[in-house]
């Protein structure tokens, strides 16, 4: 009976998938082979890495603006007269070339070339922040699922012990040895199991179709999940983690929040510098032409220095004054945004530390109540075996010893959830807990 035990707690465990997924051609993924499929699969982040790219692009080329404008053009003409003959000697076509080149400096330039530079960065901040999300996805719903594995199995085992239940009672009622009050009791007790299996079923089902396309795997794939719930390791692995002084590690957060306003800053000094610096102008334009068998340089070549400033732009009322208004808006608005985030982060360290603290009590007090359940069922085995107890009163402490062993899990889970919450807020790599790689 020892072996029966054993294998009452092993259905609960959600180590196995079912049956099914054992097939031939099934995929078996631990949590980080999970990660590696979203990351590399994942369709929003191929389109966030599309982004990065073109930005990246932007930047290595945004110095092109110091490059000269050149434009040439070519000209064919043959002089001509509606009233009168042309003289002799001036019936010739004439070719003329022209060229044009100009170079307009300013200040504002190098800034562009900075916002350039800092949309880049932003970008991959950016990026960052969406691989984060999807792996902490990832890993959640990976853990998840196997609670709700855990999850069916209960109920199945529920609804066999209710079957057995009612078939007791309904063998007993119809000797005389039970009312028909009890046997349709435990019909009710029975029925009300089967919606609960479904619901328990939909729940798992429907998070394996969340889950194979988070990590980009058709729906059709059969999948297990190799990994458990929680260790002693993991537990002590949280402990030790939760003494560590990691506050100090910024979040992609408040990095993406400083970088926006490093941008916007970038931006100001741009406007500020085409509002009120002049602009240098070059401009070259030489002009040849060919005629009587020979080139010569046109009359209209010419080379020009030009200095302009919009003088507009010094009102109060101009667009480039109300434009630089609203950037320092902007900037000030960002500011406080960061203060607001930096506070509120702190918040959630705080909040996700003491929530970890009480679900080690807790998962320690579940432990307590799963060995009760055992030694209830050792004693209930034993009785059995003596012949002191029946075999429903056996069933139903196995029963007991499942939900206890279920609500364990999921407290386990919830110490996961929260450390890999607390993971992402500190900025530190998930999985770095004891038994949770």
């Amino acid at each position: 009976m020892k072996k029966q035990l054993v294998f009452l707690f092993v259905l609960t465990t959600g180590f196995l998938i079912g049956a099914g997924a054992q097939t031939s051609g099934a995929a078996e993924l631990t949590v980080d082979d999970a990660v590696k499929l979203a990351l590399d699969n994942n369709l929003s982040l191929k389109r966030g890495a599309l982004d990065a790219e073109g930005k990246k692009r932007a930047s290595a080329r945004s110095w092109n603006m110091l490059i000269p404008t050149i434009r040439a053009s070519a000209q064919e003409s043959h002089p001509t007269r509606f009233y009168t003959e042309l003289p002799p000697g001036q019936n010739n076509w004439t070719t003329s070339l022209s060229v044009s080149s100009s170079l307009t400096l300013s200040v504002s330039a190098l800034e562009t070339i900075k916002k350039a530079r800092s949309d880049y960065e932003a970008g991959l901040l950016t990026l960052e922040q969406a691989k984060t999300d999807v792996e902490l996805q990832t890993r959640k719903l990976f853990y998840q699922i196997l609670l709700y594995q855990a999850n069916v199995n209960l109920a199945q085992r529920n609804l066999e012990s209710a079957q057995a239940r009612y078939d007791q009672s309904a063998a007993r009622a119809k000797v005389g040895q039970a009312s028909r009050l009890d046997e349709l009791t435990a019909r009710v007790d029975l029925e009300k199991q089967r919606p609960t299996v479904r619901n328990t079923q939909m729940l798992y089902e429907n998070a394996l179709d969340t889950f194979k396309t988070l990590i980009g795997l058709p729906r059709g794939t059969e999948i297990t999940l190799r990994g458990d719930l929680g260790s002693d390791e993991s537990i002590a692995g949280a402990g030790a983690f939760l003494e560590r002084d990691t506050a100090g590690n910024g979040s992609l957060e408040t990095a993406a929040l400083q970088k926006t306003i490093e941008n916007l800053e970038i931006q100001r000094k741009e406007a500020w510098y085409q509002a009120y610096l002049p602009n240098l102008t070059l401009q070259w334009n030489p002009s040849f032409q060919y005629g009587n068998n020979a080139w010569s340089e046109g009359g209209s070549s010419s080379f020009s220095i030009s200095v302009s400033l919009n003088l507009d732009n010094f009102f109060p009322w101009s667009a480039s004054k109300t434009k630089l208004e609203s950037l320092d808006d902007s900037v000030r608005s960002s500011q406080m945004r960061l203060a607001e985030t930096l506070r509120s982060r702190e918040d959630r360290i705080s909040q996700y530390r003491r929530t970890i603290e009480k679900t080690m009590e807790s998962i320690a007090a579940a432990k307590l109540n799963v060995e009760l359940a055992q030694s209830t069922y050792a004693m209930y085995e034993e009785a059995y075996r003596n012949g002191t107890a029946d075999y429903q009163s056996l069933r139903n402490a196995a029963d007991s010893s499942l939900q206890v062993e279920n609500q364990l899990q999921q407290e386990q889970y919830n110490l996961i959830s929260t450390i890999l919450d607390l993971e992402k807020e500190l900025n530190v790599p998930f999985g770095t807990l004891g038994g949770q790689k």
